[in-house]
């Protein structure tokens, strides 16, 4: 289920450039993303964003776009919270809420990167669209297998109460996919179309997906 914050733009307000963040792995809409803010680059990036709509664009590189570098498909996403450190970085949690097809790349005329953004085939992304039951069940049960084989403990209460969207958009941040294999994730247009591709990844992948996080705990 997607979060409504009410402080989150209605999509016909969404504004016609963003500033972009270049990361490894893929903020998905209704998911969260913990970030690290240290460099002057992501400080003014970050600050700038405070000041306006709390709003940011996450993408991911891709080293076979020698242009840019990235992936032209990302996702914006709120600044929900943050903490400041002693040692003068910055602890963000990030919200996605609406993906976005890179246009442009805007000259860089501050310290971090903007661009030119078309919001208009991620209009679903505001909506929380019914998945089929038979779909949920096999994806559940192939999730199930996939921990039992590798013998993970996991919080099978707290999965089995999120709705499977959030399962998906949540575990993506702690399974071992590649930055392509997440951008598949990212691009599938419907949940349904992301919870196949969810599912062939799960299905095709034979070594842990363990990286020191609970699966469950990504859903909190």
């Amino acid at each position: 289920m997607k979060p409504k914050y009410p402080l989150t733009q209605p999509f016909a307000q969404l504004p016609a450039d963003i500033p972009i963040h270049v990361h490894n792995n893929a903020l998905l809409p209704g998911g969260e993303l913990p970030l690290e803010i240290k460099d002057p680059q992501q400080m003014a990036l970050f600050f700038d964003a405070l000041r306006s709509d709390q709003m940011l664009g996450v993408v991911q590189p891709n080293p076979e776009a020698a242009e840019a570098g990235i992936y032209r498909v990302g996702c914006a996403g709120r600044i929900r919270q943050y903490r400041e450190r002693k040692d003068g970085r910055i602890n963000v949690m990030l919200t996605g809420f609406c993906r976005f097809d890179i246009t442009a790349e805007l000259a860089a005329d501050r310290k971090y990167r903007r661009a030119a953004v078309d919001w208009g085939r991620f209009a679903l992304d505001y909506q929380t669209l019914d998945v089929a039951q038979t779909l949920v069940d096999t994806v559940m049960a192939n999730l199930r297998d996939y921990f039992q084989r590798h013998q993970m403990q996991v919080d099978w209460e707290a999965l089995n109460k999120a709705h499977i969207e959030e399962v998906v958009n949540n575990l993506v941040l702690v399974m071992n996919f590649t930055v392509a294999e997440k951008q598949l994730l990212l691009e599938a247009l419907t949940v349904e179309d992301r919870l196949h591709v969810f599912n062939e990844l799960l299905t095709s992948k034979g070594s842990p997906i363990w990286t020191g996080s609970s699966p469950a705990g990504a859903l909190n």
